[in-house]
């Protein structure tokens, strides 16, 4: 009997487009990087500019600012070694918007471990169609694996780092795998 569908015709089911909050470009371009003159220009030639009024904007306008910051702000460094000072960076620049200050605050009170267990939700709230998993391994070390369809594992170990950071502890975020739809890292820190 002949299927209803066939193979050859069968489409995937169309994805929605990733978008980014405005407020993470928020938090790392007004609060932290602050760019200005052709850094500023070079943001609004890939799309970003910060007195738009959108919301959300496509995941490849991130990716291309991010670029742009890379050549601006971290000129000279491995794309690898600037993404994880983007990272850091994104957390000091989160830490001065309204959510970011009530977070800070609390950093320093729930300790790493809490802090690495409500990393899930804080990255849906960036990303929502990125997936991170989180398991401890002993005493101060973590792992971390992340699903993502684009991914920047540095970036986001340059994020643990600085929010680890915030709780007063000495971390080391290391990238142990890299694949074309996630990552795996882990996650270890010494007391201060």
């Amino acid at each position: 009997m002949e299927p209803w569908i066939h193979p050859e015709t069968r489409e995937a089911p169309a994805l929605a487009p990733v978008r980014v909050p405005r407020r993470n470009f928020e938090g790392l371009f007004q609060h932290a990087l602050r760019p200005s003159g052709l850094f500023a220009q070079a943001l609004r030639d890939v799309g970003y500019d910060p007195d738009a009024v959108e919301e959300v904007f496509p995941l490849e306008v991130w990716r291309a600012s991010l670029a742009v910051a890379r050549r601006h702000a971290c000129p000279g460094l491995a794309s690898e070694d600037a993404n994880r000072v983007l990272g850091t960076h994104y957390v000091e620049g989160f830490a001065q918007t309204l959510v970011g200050r009530i977070f800070a605050a609390a950093a320093p009170l729930l300790g790493a471990e809490r802090c690495l267990a409500r990393l899930p939700t804080y990255l849906r709230a960036g990303r929502d169609d990125m997936k991170l998993m989180l398991e401890p391994v002993r005493a101060r070390e973590w792992r971390a694996r992340v699903v993502d369809a684009d991914p920047l594992p540095d970036f986001v170990a340059g994020v643990m780092e600085q929010v680890l950071r915030r709780t007063r502890v000495l971390p080391r975020v290391d990238v142990l795998e890299r694949a074309a739809h996630g990552y795996s890292l882990r996650i270890r820190w010494d007391e201060a």
